[in-house]
């Protein structure tokens, strides 16, 4: 999967945030990972459909208008690998690898985590939560509308408590510490997107981390977030001076982000991240059951690739 260029049939519902502006617009908006030429030529060869019909470049989209397209491309590899860690009939706990993107996202269309679990497991699938794809370890998903709201509910109200383990740079001073500090996001005029400290206007994120193992220039952290913003721990971590081992957007220095992100196999790029991806694993997860109200608790250890550089490390 992913090798060969094959024809995906896309749909979406115009959202009011992207309403009332033309058709061309809206596509280079919501679907960034395609340059504006190449949507462009979409439109002109009429692969783009404006409720079942094909619209000029300027039309405008109105909320609720269903936009369809097909395009030919090719996905990145991705690792399918996951564990069962927990199934009944309200819910579904897996574990994933550190090579998938648990919903599709720019390039990645069909080779998801749920994607495939909806095809291997269960159709009727949903995603209670997301990590990242580099991010290995627990995901949560519930199988019926009842158990959504519940689980939904219960992650709106706080009641579930995730905790992550992360090797990061350095040795810190603390052996536990509060991170309460708002973030922000920037994205289309930067050339990597990612969260950033916002004291003005950024929304309130709170992460609390307690060393685990100290390994010289590198330390293993437990990491809770309070909150969920978008790359919480990654970017509360960099803000105090220990990002993520192996990332390739927070603690990377601004001469070789591009370099980072375009050409991760560099030499360069190999040498500065250490690991061929970010060094955070969803380790332990508890909440109320969905269906019955009582307190589950599900725990899953460091995948081998973490588990063999904090041996190298600690060497």
């Amino acid at each position: 999967m992913g090798t060969v260029a094959d024809p995906i049939q896309l749909k979406t519902v115009v959202h009011h945030s992207l309403a009332d502006r033309p058709i061309l617009e809206f596509l280079c908006t919501r679907f960034r990972y395609l340059s504006r030429e190449i949507w462009i030529k979409r439109l002109v060869t009429g692969k783009i459909l404006l409720n079942g019909r094909v619209p000029p470049a300027d039309e405008i989209v109105r909320r609720g208008d269903v936009v369809q397209y097909t395009v030919d491309m090719v996905e990145p590899e991705v690792d399918f690998s996951y564990e069962v860690l927990h199934s009944d009939d309200d819910i579904l706990i897996v574990s994933k690898s550190g090579n998938i993107p648990v919903h599709a996202s720019g390039r990645y269309i069909r080779n998801t985590l749920i994607a495939r679990l909806r095809n291997d497991i269960d159709p009727e699938l949903a995603l209670a939560h997301r990590i990242d794809r580099e991010t290995s370890g627990i995901v949560v998903l519930t199988r019926n509308r009842r158990a959504a709201r519940a689980l939904g509910d219960s992650f709106a109200r706080g009641l579930v408590d995730k905790t992550y383990l992360g090797v990061v740079r350095g040795d810190p001073t603390w052996a536990a510490l509060q991170i309460d500090t708002p973030l922000g996001r920037i994205g289309k005029l930067h050339p990597v997107p990612r969260s950033v400290v916002d004291r003005k206007t950024g929304k309130s994120a709170v992460t609390r981390v307690a060393v685990v193992e100290r390994l010289g220039r590198a330390t293993l952290v437990e990491a809770r977030p309070l909150t969920g913003r978008t790359h919480q721990i990654r970017a509360h971590l960099e803000s105090v001076g220990h990002p993520i081992v192996g990332d390739k957007v927070y603690g990377v220095p601004a001469s070789l982000l591009l370099e980072i992100r375009e050409h991760p196999d560099s030499p360069r790029s190999r040498a500065h991240l250490l690991l061929p991806r970010h060094a955070l694993h969803h380790a332990r997860v508890a909440f109320p059951h969905p269906g019955t109200g009582a307190r589950i608790a599900i725990e899953c250890p460091l995948p081998s690739d973490i588990r063999a550089f904090i041996d190298r490390a600690a060497r």
